[in-house]
């Protein structure tokens, strides 16, 4: 287990701010308990308080599953807990064909008491660079006391939609990418600590707030600015209606927009747009004397003047409290994580330290979720000696706090930190340009077809199968789970073909990389002849190498052989980890299925080759993993 054993150490943990919580399961997992299509129907046919829904790591397509004809979804129940794994690794999107602010919300919450953490929303709609509008939302909200903790929202113009003036929000620790107008809308909403990304275009602008009488508008608090554009080419954002308000306290801008700060009015003039203690990356004071002060609105013939520089007095009066919480709601409380547990193992036990302040406890594996429970112990039912459990709390309103230190039913200890890259899973192979080689296909001039000479996956292969005057070549290095990788240059438009050995099964496939286009973002519009996919490659060639685009795609059931796949509007740049089982291709070729014969448990090596169930041979066998021996099925103790 990576040479990580220790002792165990019991810590003392903080008193909670809480006063213990009731005890319970989650209502919905998917995956486990149905789709999310279900998922949904459930919830909101569901009489219970509070309901919750868990969605382990994944790609959801909510515009085919649950959207409406230009796929957008809209959850119409109060009081739901909506909790992903991980940020990063759980992706909801849709690819609406038809732009408008108020037809294309990738999720559209029409009711309050909304608690979302650790879900990415992604609009994958088409963006055309001739329109004047390009209006793609990831989250329309209208609900009143509504928390998203660690959401990430990915699109263009119009990202994060606030519709109602009246409605409160919060919002801690999220990510909102975008161009144009990102975060638009009414309402008093506090953004605590969030990234805002400015996405590369010329002009971007952040917010485009729209009020209605507020007194605080939006709060931006501790937030930190960047993107892939330069100082001095975007706004913090230019009034839309109804006399809005904006502020941002104690932000740090890693990109600094205008001088002046603020944009010219689209529909009237603020009531207040103002800073105060603005700092660049390195902790220096910005210069905030040439901000804008002066305002004027041909449509309504309105002015405004005010100083955009709050004193630290004016700042002071911002407080969660003051903006969202006079009626005595705490979203920062209600957001707060139960701290992580020191796990233990006992043969097939796992016990852990309980808090009364969770309201369950999530049991992953090799951080796959295999259950969630209200007790303090897990009986692992079978399970590999060399798997990795961990245990999250979960509080509340359902958010997981960090994991637990990791361990095996044979008792070693893993470190928490060094669980976070855990490479690919036992079934994935990466493939890159550096463990291959290119060749000639038969009758053609060009080196189109990819070959893996990795030892035990020289059977893997891609070309590009639609286009014989189009060779494989490679691209700029990405990061994947901590390692770095060569590209292939896929080319534009042009069908791919991936072929496998007899007897393997492709179950998911991920690409990771790059647009190799410096504005327009290249799509997968198809794989295994399904042309009703469009996910979208959003990492182009300013900000991809340690943080590349992913795209995840599940085959609906394993596929044998071979598959295609193809790459349009430009050209992308990727390698591929592909997730495989063994299948019964050969069973059907040779009569005979190497997993269906009996399991055979040995203390002792035997002295012909070992192969795994995907029919590799392996040098060295590991305690606890099944292989194939002289023809039987054989576990070594």
């Amino acid at each position: 287990m990576k040479g990580f054993v220790t002792t165990l150490i019991t810590t003392a943990f903080s008193a909670s701010i809480f006063a213990g919580v009731n005890k319970q399961n989650f209502d919905f997992v998917v995956g486990v308990d149905g789709t999310w299509a279900q998922a949904k129907a459930a919830a909101e046919s569901s009489t219970k308080a509070r309901y919750y829904i868990f969605l382990p790591d994944g790609q959801y397509d909510f515009g085919r599953m649950t959207g409406d004809s230009n796929q957008k979804t809209t959850f119409s129940r109060a009081n739901v807990s909506l909790i992903g794994q991980s940020m990063d690794g759980v992706v909801c999107y849709n690819a609406p064909t038809t732009e408008g602010i108020g037809v294309t919300a990738t999720l559209y919450l029409k009711k309050g008491g909304i608690y979302m953490q650790d879900i990415t929303l992604k609009n994958n709609g088409y963006v055309n660079v001739n329109a004047s509008a390009n209006r793609l939302v990831c989250l329309q909200d209208e609900g009143d006391k509504n928390i998203y903790k660690n959401v990430k929202m990915l699109s263009g113009q119009d990202t994060y939609y606030t519709t109602k003036a009246a409605r409160r929000t919060y919002l801690e620790g999220c990510e909102i990418h975008g161009t144009v107008d990102f975060i638009c809308g009414g309402g008093q909403v506090y953004f605590n600590r969030c990234l805002l990304y400015c996405e590369n275009r010329a002009n971007d602008v952040i917010t485009a707030p729209g009020g209605s009488g507020e007194q605080f508008g939006y709060v931006f608090e501790s937030c930190t600015i960047d993107g892939a554009v330069s100082d001095g080419s975007f706004t913090l954002g230019r009034a839309w209606q109804q006399k809005p308000r904006a502020v941002f306290l104690n932000t740090t801008m890693k990109k600094k927009p205008s001088a002046a700060g603020w944009g010219n009015p689209m529909n009237t003039c603020p009531a207040l747009f103002a800073e105060y203690n603005s700092k660049d990356m390195w902790g220096n004071a910005v210069d905030l004397s040439q901000r804008r002060s002066y305002y004027t609105c041909s449509k309504d013939g309105s002015t405004a003047n005010f100083n955009p520089v709050l004193n630290s007095w004016e700042a002071s009066q911002y407080t969660i409290k003051n903006v969202v919480g006079s009626d005595g709601w705490a979203p920062d409380v209600d957001a707060t994580l139960v701290s992580a547990r020191q796990l233990a193992s006992n043969g097939n036990m796992l016990s852990w330290n309980d808090d009364e302040n969770a309201m369950c406890y999530f049991i992953f594996c090799d951080g796959k979720y295999v259950a969630n429970t209200t007790q303090s112990t897990y009986m692992v039912n079978g399970g590999n000696v060399n798997s990795v459990y961990t245990v999250r709390a979960a509080n509340a309103m359902g958010g997981l706090g960090a994991s637990s230190n990791g361990v095996t039913l044979g008792g070693e200890i893993v470190p928490p930190d060094t669980l976070d890259n855990p490479g690919p899973s036992e079934n994935e192979h990466v493939f890159h340009f550096d463990n291959g080689k290119t060749s000639m296909r038969e009758g053609t001039d060009k080196e189109n077809v990819w070959s893996c000479t990795d030892d035990g996956y020289t059977g893997y292969k891609w070309e590009i199968s639609s286009r014989d005057d189009k060779p494989v070549l490679y691209g700029n290095d990405v990061t994947y789970l901590g390692k770095t990788y060569k590209t292939f240059k896929g080319s534009n438009g042009a069908q791919a073909k991936l072929t496998m050995p007899d007897g393997v099964a492709a179950k998911k496939i991920t690409f990771v990389g790059y647009t190799n286009d410096a504005e327009l973002l290249s799509v997968l519009s198809e794989i295994n002849g399904d042309s009703t996919v469009y996910l979208t490659f959003d990492r182009n060639t300013s900000n991809y190498a340690s943080s590349p685009a992913m795209i995840t795609y599940e085959f609906s059931e394993p596929v044998c052989k071979d598959f295609t796949f193809t790459f349009s509007v430009k050209q992308a740049c990727f390698i591929i980890a592909l997730d495989s089982e063994f299948c019964d291709c050969v069973k059907k070729q040779s009569g005979s299925d190497p997993t269906s014969v009996d399991l055979t448990i040995s203390d002792e090596m035997g002295n012909s080759e070992y192969y795994d169930i995907y029919g590799r041979k392996v040098s060295q066998p590991t305690a606890g993993k099944v292989y194939i021996h002289a023809g039987k099925k054989v576990m070594i103790r």
